[in-house]
């Protein structure tokens, strides 16, 4: 492998991971784009006059709970009735989980849809995705969700109402239950994440168990047969539930057969505590990448240049030093300073010669910087592209990279680790709530400021990988020890992706080696071991750390994605939380 947290290089020895960003080329859609507007239409407006937009609300298919959202529908901006359904799915991904997409459109009777000119002004439909069956339920009775109807007057971007606030009330965090479904043994079980997004109150809860479940969720007892009546009771001691629908629960239905205990065991195997068993495994190397193919190869002279020329927007600004901070396969990294401020930057400058095929990357990342601002997050303070050179003035972050600072310290209290990945995931939640997911979190992506020898301050840098998703990407790519199971099974994967990779650096914050390794360096083994979801708190490495870290880490590191912790439930988990706990 070869990583270099500066130098934009992601090369690891398996093939598959060769390929960077052609997923991140993503149409960008949502409800600012989809005003009518010329731009949209290539047929001559001096010869025919366009047609008025119908207004059209469209609900998503079974969810009560979603408002809908209203876009305007005419043949200028939409020439297919595939082209709608398409962009429908760019838009409604971003609030409600649409896994197959828009495929089918409904009226409110159940009348499938399959044409524009089918369409009527005014009216509302629902959207299906694939394979799904229309729900006929009353999408409209959500007033204390949803905003006031729309009024018949033109349609504009001003006209759009917010959705109030809902309060959530503080018993609900993060936290995965198991559901039994009542009905014949061995019963279904089914796993289900609760957070403050579809937890706010007891209907909600009742309503995403009835669409979880495909049944009409009446009413739920616990393993111990007390009846849930108040929403906290989810989010006490027990996590195991038994739902009915309308008939009468009984004392048999709490005796769980051996397939159903077995099933709901396998759950809770995720971590194997062990006493001794073989040496401590290590971190994997960090190796630095310089290609340098020739004397007279560009970065060797950059790197060596004490002169360096700086193109005429940053000429007057900075001032280059000799010193080189980071190098790689096709950039170098040296330290500049503001001729007025005397403030030291990171100017990383980047040989566009090297970097064939992976143009699209690097213009990404300068998009990606350029849009961000977070205190967490390292930034682009000037940038300047010449013909053979790309300059990047970027923050300087003195203390280096968490890489070296794990090799140094080995592992860290459980007040430091929560210190960092409380800037990491604060990062996360700030990216993902703009739909960026990062694509290769790791310890050399993560700069520090130390304050006495300890970390007061994470930013995460490298954004070479980045991308705006609206849709599952499928391209291979990351560092191997810090991929998330579903990049490796070529599933589809979004987000939640970097939530599991700092569920990995938690782990090695806290122990000092990784949860998926393989000892004789192995890729295949070790992708084996990811793709189990199979890691172990061996008790010599874990006795002193606390049962909340260690919960943690089994939610950021889920199999099932859907299971899994988003940044912004790790951030509400009581660990990062020691005041309120």
């Amino acid at each position: 492998m070869s990583k270099n947290n500066l130098n934009g290089s992601r090369s690891v020895s398996s093939n598959s991971f060769n390929s960077f960003l052609s997923d991140g080329e993503i149409i960008e859609s949502g409800l600012e784009d989809i005003s009518i507007s010329n731009k949209h239409n290539n047929r001559p407006s001096s010869t025919s006059k366009a047609q008025k937009a119908k207004r059209i609300r469209f609900y998503h298919n079974g969810n009560k709970f979603f408002n809908g959202v209203v876009i305007p529908v005419a043949p200028e901006r939409y020439r297919s009735f595939d082209s709608l359904t398409n962009e429908l799915t760019n838009i409604l991904t971003k609030s409600v989980t649409l896994p197959n997409g828009v495929r089918n459109v409904y009226s409110m009777d159940g009348k499938k849809v399959s044409s524009i000119d089918d369409l009527e002004d005014g009216k509302e439909y629902v959207v299906c995705g694939k394979g799904e069956l229309f729900k006929k339920i009353d999408y409209t009775k959500t007033d204390t969700l949803r905003p006031k109807r729309m009024s018949n007057t033109r349609f504009t971007m001003h006209n759009v109402s917010v959705v109030p606030k809902i309060i959530v009330p503080d018993c609900v965090r993060p936290r995965i239950v198991t559901i039994i479904r009542n009905g014949i043994k061995p019963r279904k079980i089914l796993r289900l994440l609760l957070n403050k997004r579809n937890s706010p109150s007891l209907d909600h809860v009742l309503s995403v168990l009835s669409e979880q479940a495909q049944l009409a969720v009446r009413k739920v007892i616990t393993l111990s047969g007390q009846s849930i009546n108040d929403l906290s009771q989810f989010f006490e001691n027990d996590d195991v539930f038994f739902i009915y629908g309308n008939e009468k629960p009984s004392v048999n239905d709490l005796e769980l057969e051996f397939e159903e205990s077995k099933m709901i065991q396998s759950y809770k195997k995720t971590t194997i505590h062990r006493n001794g068993g073989g040496p401590k495994p290590k971190m994997p190397k960090k190796e630095f990448n310089r290609t340098y193919e020739s004397e007279e190869s560009l970065l060797k002279k950059l790197s060596e240049d004490s002169n360096l020329l700086l193109p005429p927007p940053l000429k007057n600004k900075y001032t280059v030093g000799r010193k080189v901070i980071g190098d790689g396969n096709f950039a170098v990294v040296k330290l500049c300073r503001d001729n007025e401020t005397n403030k030291e930057y990171a100017l990383k400058i980047i040989d566009k010669s090297k970097c064939k095929g992976k143009e699209d990357m690097i213009e990404n990342e300068v998009k990606i910087l350029r849009k961000v601002n977070h205190q967490n997050i390292m930034a682009l303070i000037a940038d300047s592209d010449t013909k053979n050179i790309l300059f990047l003035v970027c923050e300087y972050v003195s203390g280096g990279d968490l890489f070296d600072q794990i090799t140094i310290a080995q592992k860290y209290s459980e007040e430091q680790a929560a210190l960092m990945i409380n800037h990491l995931v604060s990062a996360l939640a700030y990216l993902h709530g703009m739909n960026i997911v990062h694509r290769d979190v790791k310890p050399e992506n993560l700069l520090v400021e130390l304050h006495n020898n300890r970390i007061k301050l994470l930013k995460l840098g490298d954004f070479g990988l980045a991308c705006e998703v609206t849709r599952p990407l499928y391209t291979v790519c990351g560092t191997p020890t810090y991929v998330a199971p579903e990049i490796l099974a070529e599933t589809g994967y979004t987000l939640k992706i970097d939530v599991w990779a700092a569920g990995v650096i938690l782990y090695i914050l806290l122990c000092g080696y990784p949860p998926f390794v393989s000892q004789d360096n192995d890729q295949e083994r070790l992708f084996d071991c990811i793709l189990s979801g199979q890691y172990e708190f061996p008790e010599e490495y874990w006795q002193d750390v606390s049962s909340s870290a260690k919960e943690l880490i089994q939610n950021m590191l889920q199999l099932d994605p859907d299971l899994r912790f988003s940044a912004e439930d790790v951030l509400d988990h009581p660990w990062l939380q020691p005041a309120i706990c």
